[in-house]
């Protein structure tokens, strides 16, 4: 029997990704195995580059020591080969991953390896985001805003559900309600008494669609949102209630009507598609002059541009670029759209500039997968190791949660959470956004209330029933918890916390219903969000997560635990009760969840 688990530090130490250049401590016990005089270690890094350490025997019999440093930045891949008297091998790999076992062509264990000097910005950990999408969250009083151009549609009513192509077939996503900064700005107070410090909004730059990723200027606000100086005032505002604002960023293409593009001369600029004497026009990818040229996923209104083409990086990351300019007007930091459609050295660049300007900012990518798993463009990324990404949106554990709901297979999530602790930086954890909803999912409490999803041309005036929504309420209940406890930073998307509804985009999209809504579930997290406020930094502490008999148990730098039963039977679970619901007297009860207070020593 070979004894070896990837995630127990009496194996292996430090627990999960380790920094160039550490320590890394292994330990294999040969129990049952024929004598061996060493056990070696091999390791292999993606460029090819192949080395070997060695475990040396203890005076226990069977037990095998020793130390490795790596000291190349990247995934490492490491398996064992214990050495008989005889010379010959014994091959020792991994089938799960975790845990060792013996044979030929067995698949290697996976080492995070990061740089030295990577680590989260200062105050961040233990937070609680927001995320905002700015035509729909209220619409404040402003001045008459700027012509806006581009034929807009504007509704009537904030009431009205928003439009898509089932509505009108030539639709372009250009129907407005009128959310702006100002309105962002009036509720500030309300954020506050939700715990957030952290607002994330989507784009906020000109352009024609009410998504705003099309962009036409990166240099100014949407004029139905309100001016450049409006947004210093909202993060003045916003500051002072110690809360900081991260922009989105759109840098993998433009809008096609945007001032460097110019496709129906909406603009003085002589933009790319109208002349390759344009300044824009090497901006772009031009298969066959004008009409045909790379654009996003296929879509003829998002033209790609060349990221690393010198003047467009040097007019996004140069000293005078867009990343520093907004941040010098209050930002803290940017969320990068499709960051894994990015390029390394425009991705590097960007953090480079970024952390000149304030090297307490932030920056987050948009990575679905596990993020230094994740290979795009034939390459594996490098998001998180240190000269990118600070971290990315936590789609995994979002796809986690829900499946944990619906099954109550504790087993598959404890394996789900453990794979990115293992996998990520300690930094990238200490501020992941985990998310239950997104502008780009469906609301939490349909992904939870409804039986299916109906398809896309169904979604526009398909509601939840009472019975689904009380369902899917009481889930969204469990669901947030765990969002709240699990390592990294807590995202709400605008509107959850009331029980908003919506399938797919754009229905995900609506307006946020204020003076109406689900107040009993925003009391629900305005009392959780005060939990995690209060205990701060325990929720910002090492995390272990277990389970046993149906029994969930996650516990925060030894101070706080969360305990959800999934099982048909009462359980124990000791702690000074802070929060949760079904549980008494030391008592969890089935679909019982708490959390709990550890006593001190």
């Amino acid at each position: 029997m070979i004894l070896f688990n990837s995630r127990k530090t009496e194996y292996k130490r430090p627990f999960g990704a380790v920094k160039a250049g550490e320590p890394l401590f292994l330990r294999v016990l040969l129990q049952e195995e024929p004598f061996c005089k060493q056990v070696n270690v091999v390791y292999r890094y993606e460029n090819g580059a192949e080395t070997r350490g060695v475990l040396l025997p203890t005076e226990n019999a069977g037990e095998f020591c020793g130390e490795i440093v790596l000291m190349q930045v990247g995934l490492c891949f490491y398996r064992f080969e214990a050495v008989k008297e005889d010379g010959s091998l014994l091959f020792i790999g991994t089938a799960d991953g975790v845990n060792a076992t013996m044979g030929d062509w067995l698949p290697e264990w996976r080492q995070t390896v990061y740089e030295r000097e990577f680590c989260a910005p200062e105050g961040i950990a233990g937070g609680i985001w927001y995320q905002i999408f700015p035509d729909r969250f209220c619409k404040g009083e402003m001045q008459p805003p700027r012509p806006a151009k581009g034929a807009r549609i504007y509704h009537d009513s904030w009431e009205e559900r928003p439009l898509f192509t089932q509505d009108r077939p030539d639709f372009k996503g250009n129907d407005f309600f009128g959310g702006n900064l100002n309105g962002i700005k009036e509720k500030l107070p309300y954020l506050k008494e939700l715990g957030v410090d952290l607002i994330y909004l989507n784009p906020i730059f000109e352009s024609g669609e009410n998504h705003r990723y099309s962009t036409a200027d990166y240099e100014q606000i949407d004029p139905l949102l309100g001016t450049n100086e409006d947004f210093e005032a909202l993060c003045r505002a916003a500051k002072a209630q110690g809360i900081r604002i991260v922009l989105d960023g759109v840098f993998s293409h433009t809008g096609a009507n945007s001032k460097y593009f110019n496709k129906e001369g909406l603009y003085e600029e002589v933009g790319a598609y109208q002349s390759p004497d344009s300044p824009y026009y090497h901006w772009y990818d031009f298969k066959n002059f004008p009409e045909d040229y790379e654009s996003w996923w296929g879509f003829s209104a998002l033209p790609c541009v060349n990221e690393l083409a010198p003047d467009f990086l040097n007019y996004i990351t140069g000293e005078q670029g867009i990343a520093r300019q907004w941040m010098e007007r209050g930002a803290y930091g940017w969320r990068l759209d499709v960051a894994d459609e990015l390029p390394d050295g425009f991705l590097e660049a960007f953090r480079q500039r970024v952390k000149q300007t304030d090297p307490q900012s932030i920056i987050i990518g948009e990575v679905w997968e596990n993020a230094v798993e994740k290979v795009s463009y034939g390459a594996r990324r490098k998001f998180l190791l240190g000269n990118q990404c600070d971290t990315v949106m936590n789609y995994p554990w979002l796809n986690a949660i829900v499946a944990l709901l619906k099954s109550g297979d504790t087993k598959v999530f404890c394996e789900e959470i453990l794979d990115l602790l293992e996998s990520y930086p300690p930094a990238a954890l200490a501020c992941l956004m985990n998310i239950l909803s997104t502008h780009d999912t469906p609301r939490i409490l349909n992904r939870l209330g409804a039986d299916v999803i109906p398809p896309r041309s169904l979604q526009a005036d398909n509601y939840l029933s009472q019975e689904q929504r009380k369902k899917g309420t009481s889930l969204l209940k469990k669901a947030a918890v765990l969002q709240f406890t699990l390592p990294g930073i807590p995202c709400i998307f605008y509107g959850d916390e009331l029980g908003m509804e919506g399938y797919g985009d754009p229905y995900c999209r609506g307006t946020y219903p204020w003076g109406k809504g689900d107040q009993t579930l925003l009391k629900f997290y305005q009392e959780l969000a005060a939990v995690r406020v209060a205990n701060r930094a325990a929720f910002a502490g090492d995390c272990t997560i277990a389970e046993q008999d149906g029994l969930l148990i996650l516990e925060r730098g030894k101070v706080i635990r969360m305990a959800m039963n999934f099982s048909d039977r009462p359980q124990k679970v000791q702690g000074e009760f802070l929060f949760g619901e079904g549980f008494a007297e030391g008592i969890l009860q089935p679909d019982g969840f708490a959390i709990l207070k550890l006593c001190e020593a």
